[in-house]
């Protein structure tokens, strides 16, 4: 799919999802079936979305990330994980920026500068050992900094994986940082690659615990609803300086196809 094309079906997606999320959590008021008591109204589209998700990762995601842990030592996941997180730095500065917090768009620009520089272009994260602290700044908490708070509808797209309304437009203002939209646009042989690459490692470092994961839950797709969603407000709450009591997972099984551009 071309870039325009993906960025046209994002934003009607995200106007549509809008709209209606906004509808459904009106009427969540007024109904009082479990699926709207728990922000999913959708719950029924979303099952089957979470399950064309769930065959994609069985059949190619897995099997290839186990691929990769097998043809690679730790030193070099590592090294490729670091190299990953160092390309976020550029949207973790925008959105410092944005939500004028001066102190994570400093952090954020000390350790692209010093992982690009000292670090072999991020593979070592020196700006670790130099004690700089690491931040992750997306525009959806972006957005909630100005006042979109509440956003709570569940939805699970394709790929994408679990979202609500407000990180859906996050995911397109992330997609226009720089450098990801200027090498999506003009380099995509190196884009696709470059983000087909970060799902691998990603899916390769949480293989132990999504397996875990399934194995313990009697329903997975609540399970890993219920993770998702707390562990994004609690993302949210430390954007707006609240404190959080949840003790959540690192992991997000997101099957997100667009970090990269984001």
């Amino acid at each position: 799919m071309k870039i325009t094309t993906r960025l046209f079906t994002l934003l009607f997606l995200s106007s549509a999802l809008m709209l209606s999320g906004c509808a459904c959590e009106s009427a969540s008021e007024e109904k009082t079936n479990n699926s709207q008591q728990i922000n999913d109204p959708y719950e029924s589209f979303n099952r089957g979305v979470f399950a064309f998700n769930m065959l994609f990762d069985t059949a190619i995601l897995k099997p290839v990330a186990e691929g990769y842990r097998a043809v690679t030592t730790p030193t070099m996941r590592e090294g490729v994980s670091n190299f990953y997180k160092n390309l976020k730095e550029t949207r973790n500065i925008a959105n410092g920026a944005l939500q004028g917090n001066a102190q994570k768009t400093e952090n954020a620009t000390k350790r692209l500068l010093a992982n690009t520089f000292w670090g072999f272009f991020g593979f070592y994260d020196v700006a670790s050992d130099m004690q700089i602290p690491a931040y992750d700044n997306d525009f959806g908490q972006t957005l909630a900094v100005w006042g979109w708070e509440n956003s709570n509808t569940y939805i699970v797209l394709p790929f994408f994986g679990s979202s609500n309304p407000r990180d859906i437009g996050g995911t397109i203002g992330d997609f226009a940082t720089p450098p990801s939209l200027f090498i999506a646009l003009t380099t995509p042989w190196t884009a696709y690659p470059l983000s087909i690459g970060n799902y691998v490692q990603q899916r390769e470092q949480s293989i132990e615990f999504i397996e875990n994961l399934h194995r313990s839950s009697t329903d997975f797709y609540a399970t890993v609803r219920t993770m998702t969603q707390q562990n994004r407000q609690k993302v949210i709450n430390e954007a707006l300086g609240k404190t959080s009591s949840d003790s959540v997972s690192e992991y997000n099984f997101d099957m997100d196809f667009g970090d990269f551009d984001e």
